[in-house]
């Protein structure tokens, strides 16, 4: 680190990201980081895969990156430093709707506070994901039910709504929802069956809808939360799994509940994905690898 009167940020702004707060509530943030001893120098995000442009071409001469933007702002500046070859702790100012992986670490998405956690906390170094041979992601990678509606909900909708709008885009998906074959290799185990969804997380809330219960799920411990959803076939096996959802018991016989470092799955259709909440093209054979301890993230 430079000494403390000359530290560099780069402050990584997404503004059409989630609920916008008011400019003035991130202007006391940026004055707490000057206060501080920070010289910032801020970049607003023009396009997808802008924030991790930011990041390659400014991030090696800055001693902190500080995201301010949702979790998909987030996953860009994650893949930046991921491509820096250096590793330079992260802040993470939410703006986003759902703001999944923000809840995992109990960050505040209100942003003095954020701010002060930034200044104030530890680095905590997490897992990240490696989807296929270059694609990163912080907390979720999924497919089948629902997993369209974070990607496909119009930021407008979003930012008006919050979180309801992907619950009501969700439910648009209903007539669509068919079950995909997928054989799953992970954890020295082969699983193969009809599913509805599946998720490879870091994570205790995916997409808000579900939610795991946070003394089992550790985020650098190497291994993911793999949620693999059968298709139901009769009325009181759905009751049954949306309980056991409910109760956040993942023992319900439709629902299979693996700890694994990495999972292959073999889809017969190349059904597309999400990858904390973006849209990815999916392929018929994909490789799902945990990277240890690969970032840090002031909490």
């Amino acid at each position: 680190m430079s000494d403390m009167n000359n530290l560099k940020m780069l402050l990584i702004i997404n503004p059409v990201a989630g609920r916008t707060y008011s400019k003035n509530n991130l202007h006391h943030a940026i004055e707490l980081f000057k206060n501080h001893g920070y010289h910032v120098t801020m970049k607003k995000t023009l396009s997808k895969g802008h924030a991790t442009e930011l990041v390659l071409k400014y991030g090696n001469s800055h001693d902190i990156i500080v995201c301010n933007g949702g979790d998909g702002t987030l996953n860009e500046v994650i893949s930046g430093v991921m491509g820096l070859g250096k590793n330079v702790n992260i802040g993470y100012i939410p703006s986003g709707t759902t703001n999944d992986f923000a809840s995992s670490l109990n960050l505040s998405d209100k942003p003095e506070t954020a701010a002060m956690t930034i200044l104030s906390g530890q680095p905590r170094t997490v897992d990240i994901g490696l989807f296929g041979e270059s694609r990163y992601f912080s907390y979720i990678a999924s497919f089948g039910a629902f997993t369209g509606s974070s990607y496909s909900t119009p930021q407008s909708y979003k930012n008006l709504i919050g979180h309801l709008a992907y619950v009501l885009d969700g439910m648009r998906d209903i007539p669509n929802i068919r079950p995909h074959h997928v054989r799953i290799e992970a954890d020295g185990k082969t699983y193969e069956g009809d599913y509805l969804f599946g998720a490879v997380s870091n994570s205790i809330s995916i997409g808000g809808l579900l939610k795991l219960d946070s003394n089992k799920v550790d985020l650098n411990d190497g291994l993911f939360e793999i949620i693999l959803i059968k298709n139901p076939k009769t009325p009181l096996e759905i009751s049954r799994m949306l309980l056991s959802i409910s109760k956040r018991e993942y023992n319900d016989k439709s629902i299979q509940f693996i700890k694994a470092p990495e999972a292959t799955f073999y889809m017969e259709d190349a059904i597309p994905w999400s990858i904390d909440g973006e849209f990815e093209a999916g392929a018929n054979k994909i490789r799902i690898q945990n990277i240890t301890n690969a970032i840090n993230i002031m909490v």
